[in-house]
């Protein structure tokens, strides 16, 4: 008889247990198929492995030496049998988030079907944020606008790309006097309230219109509401309660018409951010071909 792997699990549980009985029991055979197997081990050694006694089995010095390396051989295969089972491992997974803009959008339809690793993307509200969450290796990438001269620092081992700038519109009522200028003089604003989204220590939107309010001549004067969802801020645009600014490739809303702002005193960044550690820094190449194509596709250009 050739021995198998089970034969040698049916001596270390009779060793085990030091009972017939209770090895049986062990491994849901009857006591008579392990009085059959064990003869039929016994058998292809030639001799006794274990002494029986009305106090049940020990093995004997032959049966000591065969469990030993029985043990040694069911360990190993218990070890072989765990790498088979476990699947075999693929590229890392990770994440990419971001801000609301094309670049995001472009790369959700497009970096799945190129990339190896799994991913998943995520939208921040604010740059500040998604800033955060790649210092602390929380995401892997950020597609991230934010404005010229009043953006953040990176954290520590996050590197930027600066993929473009892009003139940030004004967005007034569609009745508004100048809604029919192609460009708007800001000076010519000075009355007006100004809508802002919330407070983002990645992009300070307050500390840049009044910078470009200055140079106009002009202190702005701002409303208490801070929205950080276009729609909703175009609505009350649209009710006359202020006006805001957006990014020069947002969609109009109805009710409202977006504008340059003659000289474009106020640019947008668009950015791509990764840290180096991440697994997506050998593929940086890949994201900034995407990138730079979705800009160039959908983003106005100063000038």
């Amino acid at each position: 008889m050739d021995l198998e792997l089970r034969h040698l699990r049916i001596l270390l549980a009779i060793a085990e247990a030091g009972s017939l009985t209770r090895a049986a029991a062990a491994l849901m055979l009857s006591q008579p198929a392990m009085t059959t197997q064990l003869r039929r081990i016994e058998a292809s050694f030639g001799q006794p492995l274990f002494e029986r006694s009305a106090r049940g089995v020990v093995p004997t010095r032959a049966g000591e030496l065969v469990i030993s390396h029985a043990r040694d051989a069911v360990v190993s295969a218990d070890r072989i049998r765990s790498y088979r089972l476990r699947p075999a491992p693929g590229p890392e997974p990770v994440t990419v988030g971001g801000s609301s803009g094309p670049m995001l959008s472009h790369l959700t339809l497009h970096l799945p079907a190129v990339l190896s690793n799994p991913v998943t993307f995520v939208q921040f509200p604010a740059t500040g944020d998604a800033m955060s969450r790649l210092g602390d290796r929380s995401i892997d990438a950020a597609c991230l606008v934010d404005l010229e001269g009043f953006g953040t620092t990176p954290a520590d081992g996050v590197v930027v790309d600066v993929i473009g700038l892009e003139p940030v519109v004004v967005i007034l009522p569609a009745g508004h006097a100048l809604a029919g200028e192609t460009r708007i003089d800001l000076a010519g604003l000075a009355d007006e309230t100004w809508l802002l989204p919330p407070h983002d220590p990645g992009c300070d939107d307050y500390g840049a219109l009044v910078h470009a309010c200055a140079a106009a001549g002009f202190v702005p004067r701002f409303s208490p509401h801070r929205i950080g969802d276009l729609s909703i801020l175009c609505d009350l645009v649209a009710q006359g309660v202020g006006l805001t600014l957006a990014q020069g490739s947002a969609r109009a809303r109805e009710g409202v018409v977006m504008r340059r702002l003659a000289g474009d005193p106020l640019l947008g960044r668009h950015l791509l951010a990764l840290h180096r550690e991440s697994p997506l820094i050998t593929s940086r190449p890949l994201l900034l071909g995407l990138v730079r194509d979705a800009f160039s596709a959908r983003c106005v250009k100063p000038g």
